[in-house]
């Protein structure tokens, strides 16, 4: 049994501590927040010996901690973690920067432990059968393809968090925070993005926050294709996280709700998948089938399906809309 600890109890903890609440590979040892009220509200729901400062960890006898704290503190907190011998499960982003993030997988490759990256929506069921087809060839080549963010996040969501909003502790906005999760998946499901030319903008009339929260980018992919994406924050209704892959014979939907095919001829598949419902809903279902695949990567010593080297070109990408300002850039990897 492999002994974890927790780094930032807010609000995306609770995702971690119901994956790691009687988990068959792991006891959760300690929670930390450099808010004890908080650490110990997490203690009690989901165990640990609550603390306030992750350096107390160093000398635990830990074998993972998941760091689930604000963007800009990442590459700090996880690098120490790797230079003291422990395994880490970081929350997206990796980091703000691509060069934060090539100095955190470095320090993993020097430690050799491995860094994971929670971007859950990659074992979401629809994700999974739309990568086992793609990979088949069944419906042909990508021709091109769309993502669509479309989520509301206004003052309130701002001001519940002291480095929410700004880009030196969160990084941007719409992009790092909520897109990342999608412009991810078109990553991992198509092959690759080569390169990409974006614009990113802050349209509301705010003094809320300093970030953009509104970006489209067109994306080349390694196979040819191109993926025009669109993401804001700005939209009062549903909450839509798609992307649309247009094959040479069919058109692939991916959404948490389910995959669905249109075949030559007009023929419609639907696969449902089991999604939640409430305010956070765009969670999905899949953190802790994530974190348990960690775990087992590192009892069994196989590949994560989300590893820091995956997760790089997400920084790359969110990182090219920033500045590309009409331009190409080349993703990184």
């Amino acid at each position: 049994m492999l002994k974890s600890a927790v780094i930032g109890c807010g609000a995306v903890s609770k995702n971690h501590g119901k994956a790691l609440l009687g988990n068959a590979y792991t006891t959760l040892e300690y929670c930390v927040d450099i808010d004890y009220e908080r650490a110990l509200a997490f203690s009690k729901t989901y165990g640990g010996i609550p603390l306030t400062d992750y350096r107390e960890l160093f000398d635990k006898n830990l074998d993972v901690v998941h760091v689930i704290t604000p963007h800009n503190t990442h590459p700090q907190i996880v690098i120490d973690l790797l230079e003291h011998g422990i395994n880490v499960f970081c929350e997206k982003p990796l980091a703000i920067t691509v060069n934060e993030a090539k100095q955190m997988i470095k320090k993993s490759e020097e430690s050799g432990k491995l860094l994971g990256v929670c971007f859950q929506n990659r074992l979401n069921k629809a994700t999974i059968e739309a990568k086992q087809i793609l990979d088949s060839g069944k419906y042909g080549k990508i021709v091109s393809g769309m993502a669509l963010v479309t989520w509301y996040r206004n003052g309130k969501y701002y001001s519940e968090s002291p480095w929410r909003g700004k880009y030196s502790g969160e990084g941007g906005g719409c992009i790092i925070n909520q897109s990342i999760h999608t412009l991810d998946l078109v990553d991992y499901l198509t092959g690759g993005v080569e390169s990409l030319a974006g614009f990113d903008g802050k349209l509301r009339d705010s003094n809320d926050y300093e970030v953009e929260d509104t970006a489209m980018a067109l994306m080349r992919l390694k196979c040819g294709a191109e993926v025009v994406a669109f993401c804001t924050n700005c939209y009062l209704g549903s909450k839509v996280c798609d992307v649309e892959l247009r094959l040479e014979k069919a058109v692939m939907t991916v959404r948490q709700s389910g995959l669905t095919i249109v075949e030559e001829g007009g023929n419609t598949i639907f696969h449902p998948a089991e999604v939640l419902t409430g305010e956070k809903s765009e969670w999905g279902i899949s953190h802790g089938v994530l974190i348990n695949e960690f775990y087992k990567a590192l009892i069994n010593k196989t590949p994560f399906i989300a590893d820091c080297h995956t997760a790089l070109a997400a920084v790359s990408i969110v990182n090219a809309i920033q500045h590309s300002k009409g331009r190409y850039i080349k993703i990184e990897r």
